[in-house]
């Protein structure tokens, strides 16, 4: 180990010492506060690390929420001039870079010259790294802000749509001249919360299919039934009327909230038990607030007929 050598890192020490008096700014490794103290106290002592090693806390733009961990390392052990010189990196990605951000400020750093101290190159990185942090930063911060403002006129636009193609809420109803298939039922059930619907289906000879929601998605509905569900049935039994369909004011008027079955509900009778009582079936009509609805329905107002 050259005397010019130890006097030239143990120098930068000193210096940086200075610069940053604060624990919690300069972090030296306990092999070099070790090496640095015995130094100072007399003789080089027996153990020579191969380098003395720091870790200096930075701020970048002096912002406490910004911090940057710079390891410094100092050889002691004399190479050519350029290994002689001091080598910066940094410990760790910081909370407020991205990776490749990272990684692009950690490739920034200029090669050393052997020409130059160890302390300007130290002092000459710290600039370095401080300017090209916050620079960084700043595009990061440009490219939030402009994703942000894409992201809100994406919505503005989604918005606009929404309010030009506004949903038109409304109760429609069903009428099944017969309606026993388990399978088809749940599928009723099932597939209404795809659309956006509630409401609920009956059972039985006649069978009941009330839905609430957008008009629209009550047709794509009925469409994907057809197509889906009942694809294994002919077209001439796949026999639905609809009954009737009135608009609702807002969703507040909307008097289901999920899709159901309420076939268990209602008394049945009949030779096969296939026939719902029908005065049971008003009174929960009438308890669920559509039972004006339900009437006009049972007294045949056809509106429009489906095949």
């Amino acid at each position: 180990m050259a005397e010019f050598l130890l006097e030239e890192q143990l120098s930068t020490i000193a210096l940086l010492q200075a610069m940053y008096p604060l624990p919690s700014e300069l972090v030296i490794s306990s092999d070099t506060a070790t090496f640095v103290d015995g130094s100072a106290a007399g003789p080089i002592a027996k153990f020579t690390p191969s380098a003395l090693d720091l870790v200096l806390r930075l701020l970048v733009d002096d912002n406490e929420a910004l911090p940057l961990e710079l390891g410094i390392s100092l050889p002691l052990v004399e190479a050519d001039a350029e290994r002689s010189r001091a080598r910066l990196a940094l410990v760790r990605q910081p909370d407020f870079l991205t990776r490749s951000a990272y990684e692009t400020l950690a490739g920034s750093f200029p090669p050393s010259d052997p020409d130059v101290s160890s302390s300007e190159i130290v002092l000459s990185a710290i600039e370095h790294v401080r300017h090209e942090a916050s620079s960084l930063l700043m595009q990061l911060l440009a490219e939030s802000a402009a994703a942000a403002s894409a992201k809100s006129a994406l919505q503005d636009t989604g918005k606009t749509a929404k309010n030009n193609g506004k949903e038109r809420l409304e109760r429609v109803w069903f009428w099944f001249p017969s309606l026993s298939t388990k399978e088809k039922r749940r599928d009723l059930v099932e597939y209404a919360p795809r659309f956006g619907l509630t409401g609920f289906v009956l059972a039985g000879k006649p069978g009941l299919l009330c839905l609430e929601g957008d008009g629209r998605q009550v047709d794509r509905y009925m469409a994907a039934i057809k197509s889906e569900s009942w694809g294994d049935i002919p077209s001439y039994q796949k026999k639905v009327t609809e009954r009737l369909r009135n608009p609702l004011l807002s969703s507040a008027s909307r008097q289901f909230t999920s899709m159901t079955e309420i076939t268990h509900l209602i008394p049945q009778h009949g030779q096969h038990n296939h026939r719902g009582d029908m005065t049971e079936v008003k009174r929960l009509m009438e308890e669920w607030g559509v039972g004006d609805d339900f009437a006009a329905v049972i007294n045949g107002k056809i509106i429009h007929t489906t095949l």
